[in-house]
């Protein structure tokens, strides 16, 4: 199966240019995102494989803002474009931690290069992440497990509380224990990600 490309760059003619470049490689582009906000309704609500992100979008959001929203809510590869490569903006990227970065103007075998890099490097990310994963479950206690399965149930601290006859206090002191165990923020939110994430390993 063609892996499916989104391309975001608010210029229509180098975006077009690019998703033609890319079907001739063998992928299947999808109609491009000329904005932030496109790109996030794009990423919301298709199946996509990787994005080309055009750092300078012309407006207050830049692609960097759709890298964030990528890591956040998507497993998928990003690759910067850019005209760009002065130290600042290099810097800047390398902090979003792209899987490749691809220079404007850039060639068919460049795009080529970059995505195939970017593919390698998300499979590489992927297997050390299960590996790290894996260490850091093994050092749950026995009744943090139990209570970490709870919460891939998506029960309430109270309903968790309820059902192992604790009190909730026992309940957020196990809870924010996994926290520090698994280096996440303390939170709802950050746990139970990490749990749907990671569901195939807790149980």
């Amino acid at each position: 199966m063609k892996k499916r490309i989104l391309v975001v760059d608010d210029e229509v003619i180098i975006a077009d240019d690019l998703c033609s470049t890319l079907i001739k490689l063998g992928y299947d582009a999808l109609e491009p995102a000329l904005s932030y906000k496109q790109a996030l309704e794009v990423l919301a609500n298709e199946s996509i494989d990787m994005a080309i992100l055009d750092i300078n979008l012309g407006g207050r959001k830049t692609g960097m803002d759709v890298a964030e929203y990528i890591q956040e809510h998507l497993n998928i590869p990003f690759i910067y474009l850019s005209s760009h490569t002065d130290s600042k903006t290099l810097e800047l990227a390398k902090n979003t931690m792209p899987y490749a970065y691809l220079v404007k103007p850039y060639g068919a075998t460049d795009v080529m290069t970059a995505i195939e890099i970017a593919f390698n490097n998300q499979k590489r990310y992927s297997e050390t992440k299960v590996t790290a994963d894996s260490e850091q479950i093994s050092n749950l206690t026995a009744m943090e497990k139990v209570v970490i399965r709870k919460i891939a149930e998506n029960l309430s601290t109270k309903e968790i509380a309820e059902q192992l006859c604790v009190s909730e206090s026992t309940i957020k002191n196990h809870r924010h224990n996994i926290c520090v165990k698994l280096d996440l923020a303390s939170g709802t939110h950050s746990l139970l990600k990490w749990v749907m994430e990671n569901n195939q390993y807790i149980q």
